[in-house]
């Protein structure tokens, strides 16, 4: 630093002292709120005008979307139709058994010869078709199985299973399952 700058420096330094001095603790407590609202200024309403900024975006955005052209609803009988049409065909029966099969093979389950009925729907273009499974694994086994039927196959209801075991310390168990498929008949 030169020593212009340093007698610069020096006098401002006294200057100011001066003038605090002569001001008092009034003067002195008034400079400081005065730089306490300056920088509250600078940084307490830019966060304030940020928000301010996004809350505006965000009111834009919800007009145009006010603004956009309503899509007509579907009837009622348009939505019933649709969920029917969500339903496999009953020519997709055997397809079906091979995937309810292949799940079971998939994580060890013994699956012996299925009963089967078939029934329709009352006041449905469904048709009820009731398998009754006998059926050989450890519990989690058959409960993963079951999980994985339920997940993968929506078009399966689990009506009901019972387990069975011959002795307590049998880890294999004995299941009846029964599962029910829900198909649309042919037209």
């Amino acid at each position: 630093m030169s020593a212009r700058t340093k007698i610069l420096l020096t006098g401002a330094q006294e200057s100011a002292g001066r003038a605090f001095r002569r001001a008092g603790w009034g003067g002195v407590l008034g400079f400081a709120v005065l730089v306490c609202a300056l920088s509250f200024d600078y940084s307490g309403n830019r966060v304030l005008e940020a928000e301010a900024e996004s809350l505006g975006q965000e009111a834009q955005a919800l007009a145009r979307r006010l603004h956009q052209p309503v899509r007509p609803q579907a009837s009622a009988r348009q939505r019933l139709e649709a969920f029917y049409a969500g339903f496999p065909i009953g020519t997709t029966l055997p397809d079906l058994l091979v995937r309810l099969h292949g799940h079971a093979q998939a994580r060890g389950v013994a699956l012996e010869r299925a009963d089967y009925r078939t029934a329709v729907e009352v006041g449905t273009p469904l048709e009820r078709v009731s398998l009754d499974l006998p059926a050989r694994g450890s519990y989690p086994v058959l409960r993963a199985w079951l999980d994985d039927l339920v997940a993968e196959m929506p078009e399966l209801a689990l009506e009901s299973v019972s387990l069975r075991r011959e002795r307590i310390d049998e880890p294999q168990l004995e299941a009846r399952v029964r599962l029910a498929f829900f198909l649309r008949r042919a037209p």
